[in-house]
């Protein structure tokens, strides 16, 4: 097989026609079909420069470039400037970076603090930051060194936000608290939430701050005078994530083990101390990944299985102020942006950003070259810059797509060996496939190489598993794709075979008719003039009728079909001493067989049973199973019975059965009321036993013996 791998395509090509000859054989004669027209039938394979929409729709997705690597771990903002630049917030060694018009890299500014969650410009153009641990807001100059210009004594500061005023507030934890800064070392405390972080901010509408805290999971109001009321709570840790879009409505996205909502208590009046200082938390809110699922092969198109916990949740707030969840994600929900082009939300596990309507439709709109969608947002030209870390990455997304977008399915599963047919692809312009078949569930060095899929007809050699790569150029799109596949035709199997003790036969009896449903008033009044209704009732098992005579035998058996075909039975006969087999039934329906051995010589005989599916395939293309019986006995000659002699009032007699073996003796006196008798050795275990019995002067003695087969033979002896 490796050497497929190392011809070329030519060569391949030759190789899967000579292999498609060899075991045309082997198929079955019904195609079957793996569809491929939703959101989540398309959403488990991936996507590289293509948009996966909710309607179940392909297409080309905005451009992806790399912009910058920067020579750090964890990256936590990102703020474009008004010149085309860019600042990166980044860490363990608290870091701004600026990324400049020609994508070259200084460092702005450095801290001695480990770790810049939030940058921020004010209205007049200065440049905050905030560092944590034993966090601080500095304001960083173009030139020269960063300048404290407020300590709030806490621990993280996440969040900065400034009103139209120039006034600057921050989230912090670890006590919860929002700080309100008016200038330099003048701030104080604006809100004491009683939770333990305020992770994010935004405003609302002008005077009106919206906060998101952690662990409770609480959006809260905060009102001018720094009272803060819950409008939601999430029922998770965090609410790391609030926007709020141009009519008004809020989202915001909350992250974490789900939990029972719990009353948030009355706020504490500005400047309180909190009560709830919770657990502190880690250096860095680093999250852990959910387990990803393997790639799963879907067993002859049922590849729906049912979804994981979500582990966020998108929510909404419209003008009714009743909040709702619109979304919900098994990986973390990291950065939420309302651009021009809707609501993007990025997650955590695939490096996926999505496109998300407020009534809870998503596209998977692209992918960055990175596992986590950390932090998003828009330039002024309206292109996005998606941040990602370990390392610290930026891509710079949007405008039309620079080339062809590529989609790869998961791998469709035939359940067996097939031969992978014409792909049906439902589509509007140009597109390339290619097709790959294989062995294994996960796709890798052992599957058949790529090769091109003219007209979608699949030139691989056959394989269980087959995947497809579709290449959509700008102006193309794909909603529906249908693999057709031939399954290997497996043979049909008998499982166990048994014959049945001599003497009885069975005949399959007509189930009972199915009783008519009782039915309510109003049911009869909806039928009108129809027909009375077919009530479906679980098939019943058939049932078999006895029939009791000598010779009788009966053969019953399992058999299965691992394609479903249906199966037609041939019965054969030999004797223990011959090698031919002998036709006994064909084309044969149930699953047992009786007839009649009383014509047949006496032996040791052996049963083979075949089944075929030649019925539900091709001709020439039926398989066959089949299973030998153990040598069973016809005896069909009674026992013989001699008198040995008659005289001094004693009857001696000799039973003899060379087959099946004396089951019983029996004498009567009067000819009617037979009795068993004991042999002579006190047993019946020979082939020959001898009986002795008194015998009176005059008296006639009647003899009847029966074999192990049922043969009966009789004799009557006289007095002398």
């Amino acid at each position: 097989m490796p050497l497929l791998f190392r011809r070329k395509t030519v060569a391949l090509f030759a190789v899967t026609l000579a292999w498609l000859v060899c075991v045309r054989q082997a198929f079955a004669v019904h195609p079957q079909r793996i569809v491929l027209d939703t959101y989540s039938d398309f959403a488990l394979g991936t996507a590289e420069s293509v948009t996966v929409c909710d309607a179940g729709l392909l297409q080309p997705a905005p451009s992806v470039e790399l912009m910058a690597r920067l020579p750090a771990d964890q990256l936590w903002a990102i703020l474009p400037e008004n010149d085309g630049s860019v600042l990166v917030a980044t860490s363990p060694e608290a870091k701004i970076f600026r990324i400049g018009q020609h994508r070259e890299i200084t460092l702005l500014a450095s801290f001695h603090e480990h770790q810049v969650y939030a940058i921020a410009r004010s209205p007049k153009g200065e440049l905050f930051a905030a560092t944590s641990p034993n966090g601080k807001i500095y304001l960083v100059p173009e030139k020269g060194a960063p300048v404290v210009y407020f300590d709030p004594k806490e621990t993280y500061i996440w969040s900065l936000l400034f009103d139209p005023d120039g006034v600057l507030y921050a989230g912090t934890g670890t006590a919860g608290k929002i700080y309100r800064v008016e200038g330099p070392q003048k701030g104080g405390l604006f809100c004491a939430t009683r939770e333990t972080h305020v992770r994010c901010l935004a405003w609302e509408r002008p005077g009106v701050l919206l906060a998101g805290s952690a662990p409770r999971g609480l959006l809260l109001r905060v009102l001018p005078g720094g009272r803060a009321v819950a409008l939601a709570d999430s029922e998770r840790e965090e609410v790391n994530q609030i926007v709020v879009s141009p009519d008004g409505s809020v989202f915001f996205s909350a992250v974490g083990i789900h939990h029972p909502p719990r009353a948030p208590g009355p706020s504490p009046e500005p400047g309180a101390a909190s009560t709830d200082l919770g657990t502190p938390p880690p250096e860095a809110p680093e999250f852990e990944e959910p387990p990803r699922e393997l790639g799963r092969g879907f067993p002859l198109g049922m590849f729906k299985t049912a979804a994981p916990a979500p582990l966020s949740h998108l929510w909404m707030i419209d003008r009714s102020l009743v909040p709702r969840t619109i979304w919900g994600s098994r990986d973390l929900l990291l950065s939420l942006l309302h651009a021009p082009m809707g609501l993007l939300a990025g997650t955590a596990g695939d490096g996926y950003l999505y496109r998300i309507s407020p009534e809870g439709r998503s596209d998977r709109l692209l992918k960055i070259d990175a596992p986590s969608v950390q932090v998003a947002v828009a330039t002024r030209s309206q292109r996005l810059l998606l941040g990602a870390s370990n390392p610290a990455r930026i891509f710079l997304a949007g405008g039309a797509p620079r080339s062809a977008g590529l989609y790869r399915s998961a791998p469709l599963d035939a359940g067996n060996f097939a031969r992978w047919g014409r792909l049906l692809v439902e589509k509007t312009g140009a597109v390339e496939l290619r097709t790959r078949t294989g062995n294994s569930p996960r796709p890798d060095s052992s599957w058949y190489e790529w090769l091109p899929a003219p007209d979608g007809r699949c030139q691989n050699p056959p394989g269980r598993y087959f995947q497809f790569e579709i290449g959509l150029p700008q102006g193309s799109s794909v909603n529906r794709v249908q693999a057709v596949f031939l399954p290997y035709n497996l043979p049909p199997r008998i499982e166990k075979l048994q014959i049945l003790p001599p003497g009885v036969a069975y005949s399959e009896m007509p189930p009972p008719p199915a009783p008519l449903q009782a039915r309510t008033l109003d049911q009869l009044l909806a039928q009108e003039d129809k027909p009375e209704p077919v009530d479906i009732f679980p098939p019943m098992p058939p049932r078999y009728q006895a029939k009791e005579a000598r010779g009788l035998r009966t053969v019953v058996w399992k058999a299965e079909d691992l394609d479903g075909d249906d199966l037609r039975y041939s019965v054969c006969y030999r004797t223990e001493k011959e090698g031919a087999w002998h036709l006994l039934v064909k084309d044969w329906e149930e699953e047992l067989f009786s007839w009649d051995t009383s014509g047949w010589p006496d032996g040791r005989y052996l049963l083979k049973v075949e089944a075929s599916d030649a019925r539900d395939n091709a001709p020439g293309e039926g398989l066959t199973g089949s299973l030998n019986s153990r040598s069973f006995l016809v005896d069909n000659t009674p026992p013989r019975i001699r008198v040995l002699s008659s005289g001094e009032g004693r009857l001696r007699f000799r039973v003899s059965e060379d087959a099946s073996g004396i089951r019983s003796v029996q004498i009567s006196r009067d000819g009617r009321e037979f009795l068993p008798i004991p042999p002579l050795d006190g047993i019946l275990d020979s082939e020959e036993e001898e009986f002795d019995s008194p015998l009176a002067k005059g008296e006639t003695l009647f003899i009847r013996a029966e074999d192990e087969a049922g043969n009966v033979a009789s004799a009557s002896s006289a007095s002398k």
